[in-house]
């Protein structure tokens, strides 16, 4: 039931990158990305420039290098490019349903189960204090865990900031692992753009608070109701970032 998006998929019609390459010095020679991509740095970090600088290769290649650093470890990778997103629904639907798909196959299998339910639960409890109209008999659990509601309008059409608040449920049980999350082209969606940002500004807060070692990466084009939004967080800007000693 899930809108989940592959974005395996998607990542897999992105070019590769050279890391050496000039054009990506001002992210990959700069302090800032320096911190934060060590591995005893927790942070954020929004990454800013224009279409030119091709800063979906640098996700993309930023997703593959923290996989491969949480193999064989509790640390995993949570991972959503926007130009991806289908505008046939929501992209916060979108969103929260790829990164619950994440979590849970990057769950062990007797822990799967459990975190599905606490998503569902937390969306339960939120729409049922909004809407009075909901009976007792409703909001009752039947034998198999699952709502006598119909779980697919729960699911589908849940409002944006239940379906985020049942995302921070299920991440808030998981403060003791390590976590990345990439979240690249924030200016490519097209519909309730400053909606969508407002929440994933939440949502980062919320992890940070939550989760001790995390590092969090965001990307878009230096839009100035992003740069609104976005205000306070670290930011390396493409051109007036600041560089290392090392860089010439």
């Amino acid at each position: 039931m899930l809108s989940k998006l592959d974005q395996n998929e998607h990542i897999s019609t992105i070019p590769r990158l050279d890391r050496d390459h000039p054009m990506f010095y001002w992210i990959f020679k700069n302090m800032d990305f320096t911190q934060w991509s060590s591995a005893k740095c927790s942070g954020v970090l929004w990454l800013s420039g224009p279409l030119e600088c091709n800063i979906p290769q640098v996700s993309s290649y930023i997703v593959s290098q923290e996989k491969n650093a949480a193999l064989n470890t509790e640390h995993f990778v949570l991972y959503f490019f926007c130009s991806a997103a289908t505008e046939t629904r929501s992209v916060v639907a979108n969103f929260t349903h790829t990164l619950l798909n994440q979590i849970v196959c990057s769950s062990p299998m007797d822990k799967r189960i459990l975190i599905i339910r606490r998503f569902l639960y937390s969306l339960i409890e939120g729409i049922s204090n909004k809407e009075a109209s909901l009976s007792r008999k409703q909001r009752v659990l039947n034998e198999k865990g699952l709502p006598d509601i119909s779980i697919q309008s729960i699911i589908l059409n849940a409002p944006p900031n239940e379906l985020f608040t049942a995302l921070e449920a299920v991440l808030g049980d998981e403060e003791q692992r390590g976590l990345s999350v990439i979240i690249d082209g924030l200016d490519k969606v097209s519909y309730q753009q400053s909606e969508f940002i407002r929440e994933v500004r939440a949502f980062v807060e919320y992890l940070q608070q939550r989760i001790s070692k995390i590092k969090i990466l965001l990307t878009s084009r230096p839009l100035a109701e992003i740069k609104d939004l976005f205000g306070g967080l670290p930011c390396i800007e493409h051109d007036r970032e600041r560089k290392g000693p090392s860089v010439p």
